[in-house]
């Protein structure tokens, strides 16, 4: 493997035409840059249009010829409020990557290889984008270009475009009957199928179809989690990483229900009219969506917790037969106790310091005030165990922790209720510590913030990491451990401490950090005094 300080400069110049590939659907034609093969934008599956729409997309057609994968494919279309961002920090920190038009045919996966034919097949990873079920796409933001994780780990990566929001998640088996059953998980089962196209193609591109991580971050672990309880994907991946994302439920047939009804209420339709459900324009059924979404959630103002779906948030649905359980609760999805996974997140996810310079002079009277509407009688001890966590914790740092604590709690109880599965294969816990330097530090280890490590990016996004030696030491770990994690099921290397699996009673966890190191029960006195999950 390669050191991040081997990774290539801008200079390198594109081989293009590159490489072709015959994929079970016909020939694709990349380029090649550095030592990487790079194919984007191949479709998986027909276009989940017309009669197809809101349901299983159909079979990929063939095509004759080469097609080139030069370029991203189409992104689902989203609702997207006009507004100035110009001097928005957290859009500088996230550094957009590229544009796509937005089309309902936009189920396509992106592959990046070192090579077509090696001596080994190589383990696949599959990314899985974040940004929630509403919006997002595979190549949204430069942080997750695969070409320098596949080019120093030796490694497959790929990634993918599926439905999201109405076209991916509307819920219509009250509406439209039986045959719909899966509507509100059409954009997972998007997933799937790209999980087939991986399995049959993947020899292709030098990956080993029995070999395949997915992993994701945000909305992307939210996936993961959903995916791990789903019978339809079982054998078709083989580790699972949740960043950021650890979630133990979605909706209930019931409460999608009431997300569905009030959009389509707003488009006049009439129920059990599935073709006219069908032929709504695509702006009008996001407008219709996002104006039953304001409505509910006005409607629930009051904090929903973790334990039910917010009625106004777009995501799957259980209780269906796509999905006929809950992702973990009770308990964790007999279906994957098999599949050895990776739970964690960032320390400060979203600070309440970005954009908001001022956060910086808070005392700790002001953090009581703000976390008492959400925390009540517990606030005090949340404060206190935090505090114990670092002495040296500001009154900002504090803020961001319990502001961002619902992460923090869902990714323990994924570890908890895992590691109480007889049997089960190892989850290996993470808190990734990490300040960013950007911005006087004020966004600390934030949400996203793992990313340019995880894909050895720290100097192609310098705008979220600062650039140089110190990010691209951590990077160099943090990416060997998930490309070793996707080799053998466990996240070590020479360079990093040994890292053991969860268990309940020591909860062991690896601090992603300068330096890294382990820690049991680190956040536990704080986790036990916070209220719900």
């Amino acid at each position: 493997m390669l050191a991040t300080t081997d990774i290539p400069t801008q200079a390198d110049r594109v081989q293009a035409p590159g490489a072709t590939v015959h994929t079970t659907a016909g020939v694709v034609r990349g380029y090649r840059r550095a030592g990487v093969n790079v194919f984007k934008g191949i479709p998986y599956a027909g276009a989940p249009v017309g009669e197809h729409r809101f349901g299983r997309a159909p079979a990929l057609l063939p095509w004759a010829g080469v097609r080139n994968a030069y370029s991203y494919g189409p992104v689902c279309p989203s609702f997207r409020t006009p507004s100035d961002l110009s001097s928005n920090e957290w859009v500088f920190l996230l550094q957009r990557g590229a544009e796509s038009a937005a089309l309902e045919d936009c189920l396509r996966v992106n592959v990046w290889t070192s090579a077509t034919q090696p001596p080994v097949l190589r383990p696949v990873m599959l990314w899985l984008h974040g940004q929630g079920f509403m919006s997002g796409s595979s190549q949204d933001f430069l942080a997750t270009e695969g070409e320098n994780l596949a080019r120093t780990q030796d490694v497959v990566v790929m990634s993918l475009n599926h439905r999201v929001g109405p076209l991916g998640f509307l819920h219509l088996a009250e509406w439209l009957g039986g045959a719909y059953a899966d509507s509100g998980n059409a954009g997972m089962l998007d997933i799937v199928d790209a999980l087939r196209w991986v399995r049959d193609n993947a020899i292709a591109f030098g990956g080993d179809p029995s070999n395949v991580t997915v992993f994701g971050q945000s909305g992307g672990g939210f996936k993961v989690s959903v995916l791990l309880a789903m019978p339809e994907a079982q054998g078709l991946f083989h580790k699972a990483i949740i960043q950021s994302g650890a979630r133990l439920r979605v909706h209930t047939p019931a409460s999608a229900a009431r997300l569905a009804e009030r959009t389509l209420e707003r488009l006049g339709l009439v129920r059990g009219d599935a073709r006219a459900l069908q032929a709504v324009g695509v702006e009008t059924l996001l407008e219709a969506t996002q104006k039953a979404t304001l409505a509910l959630a006005e409607e629930s103002r009051d904090d929903p917790g973790f334990r039910d779906a917010p009625p106004f948030y777009w995501m799957p649905v259980a209780g269906v037969p796509s999905l006929p359980t809950q992702p973990c609760d009770p308990d964790a999805p007999t279906v994957s106790s098999h599949v050895p996974v990776i739970v964690g997140n960032t320390l400060n996810e979203f600070s309440p310091a970005v954009n908001a310079a001022e956060a910086e002079a808070l005392v700790w009277a002001n953090v009581a005030d703000r976390m008492a509407p959400q925390l009540g009688t517990q606030t005090a001890a949340a404060i206190a165990a935090a505090r114990a966590m670092d002495t040296a914790a500001r009154p900002v740092d504090v803020w961001s922790m319990l502001a961002g604590r619902r992460f923090r709690q869902s990714a323990v109880a994924f570890c908890d209720a895992r590691a109480r599965q007889p049997g089960a294969a190892p989850v290996f816990n993470y808190l990734f510590g990490w300040r960013t330097p950007v911005f006087e530090g004020r966004p600390g280890a934030f949400h996203t913030a793992c990313l340019p490590f995880v894909f050895a990016n720290t100097d192609l996004c310098d705008q979220a990491t600062g650039g140089g030696a110190r990010a691209r030491a951590l990077a160099t770990s943090m990416s060997a451990a998930w490309a070793e994690f996707a080799r053998s099921g466990r996240p070590g290397h020479a360079d990093l401490p040994s890292w053991p699996a969860y268990t309940s009673d020591e909860r062991a966890l690896m601090l992603f950090d300068d330096p890294c190191r382990i820690a049991r029960n680190f956040d536990i006195p704080l986790l036990t005094v916070l209220p719900g999950r």
